[in-house]
C-alpha cells in the first residue's frame, strides 16, 4: 500500500491533460482571431502530441504501479469476511448481517475516503519520514438492530490511534443513536452521544458488544476494510489503465 504515495506522479501527469482542453479551447480563439495567421494549425498539433504522450506516460506508469499494489495485496493479512456475518458488496458500498435470537443486526459503511495513515499525529525519526507508511482503512459505519417493526439505529466511527503500532487493537465509539419504525426519516429524532448520560452511553456499548459487535468486530472491520478498499483501489488503476490505452 506505500507505493501508492506514488499517486503524486499520477496527479502531475493528469494535471498536464486537465489543462489540454483549456489549450485547445486557446487554439479555437486564435484561428478565429488570426485566420491568416499559419502559426495557428502548429500550436493545434502540438496540443495533439502533448495529448497522446501524456496517455502513454500514463499507461507504461500504471503497468509498474499496478504490479507493485499487486503485489502489495499478496502481503495483506486482512481478509474479507467479518466472523459472525454475512457480507455483501456493491462496489465501494459494504453490507454484514446476521441474526440474534429475534433481532436482525445489520452494518453497512463505505470505504471511499476511509483511508488513514497507520502513523498520524506521531512524531517520526526525520529518516522516515520521506518513507512511506501503512494506510489503514477506518470507516465510519451504522449499526441496525431490528426487532420487530422497530429498529435501534447506531452511527459510530473509529476511535483515533494513539500510537503508530499497525498491531494495536481497534476500537470504535457510538457517535449517535435513534429509535425508529420501519424506514429512517427526516422526522426521526436523534441523539448526540457526545453529551450523552455516560452510564447510559456503556449500557449502549454493552448491548452491542452481546451481539458481537465489540473490540474483536472492529478489529476485524478495519482489517476487511483495509483488504477490500485496496482490492477496489488496484481495480480503479486497471479501468484507468484502460481507459488510457
Amino acid at each position: 500500500m506505500a507505493s501508492r504515495f506514488m499517486l503524486k506522479s499520477i496527479r502531475n501527469l493528469t494535471k498536464i491533460q486537465i489543462l489540454i482542453p483549456n489549450l485547445n479551447k486557446k487554439v479555437q480563439i486564435n484561428q478565429i482571431l488570426n485566420l491568416n495567421n499559419k502559426f495557428a494549425t502548429r500550436a493545434f498539433s502540438t496540443s495533439c502530441i502533448r495529448n497522446s504522450n501524456v496517455m502513454k506516460d500514463l499507461s507504461n506508469f500504471l503497468n509498474e504501479e499496478i504490479k507493485q499494489e499487486q503485489e502489495a495485496q499478496k502481503e495483506q493479512k486482512g481478509s474479507l469476511s467479518v466472523t459472525g456475518f454475512n457480507t455483501k458488496t456493491d462496489g465501494p458500498n459494504v453490507t454484514l448481517s446476521k441474526k440474534h435470537n429475534d433481532e436482525e443486526i445489520t452494518i453497512k459503511f463505505n470505504v471511499n475516503g476511509s483511508l488513514d495513515n497507520a502513523e498520524a499525529g506521531v512524531d517520526q525519526p526525520v529518516e522516515n519520514k520521506n518513507q512511506g507508511t501503512e494506510l489503514k482503512s477506518r470507516p465510519t459505519f451504522s449499526i441496525e438492530v431490528k426487532r420487530g417493526d422497530q429498529t435501534l439505529a447506531f452511527g459510530c466511527s473509529f476511535l483515533p490511534a494513539e500510537e503508530a503500532d499497525k498491531e494495536a487493537a481497534e476500537d470504535f465509539q457510538i457517535d449517535e443513536f435513534a429509535i425508529h419504525n420501519g424506514e429512517w426519516n427526516e422526522n426521526v429524532y436523534t441523539a448526540d452521544c457526545s453529551v450523552l448520560d455516560e452510564n447510559l452511553y456503556d449500557l449502549l456499548l454493552n448491548l452491542l458488544d452481546e451481539r458481537g459487535v465489540g473490540e474483536k468486530f472492529a478489529n476485524e472491520l478495519a482489517l476487511f476494510s483495509t483488504t477490500y478498499e485496496h482490492q477496489q483501489y488496484i481495480n480503479l488503476l486497471e479501468k484507468l489503465q484502460k481507459f488510457a490505452k
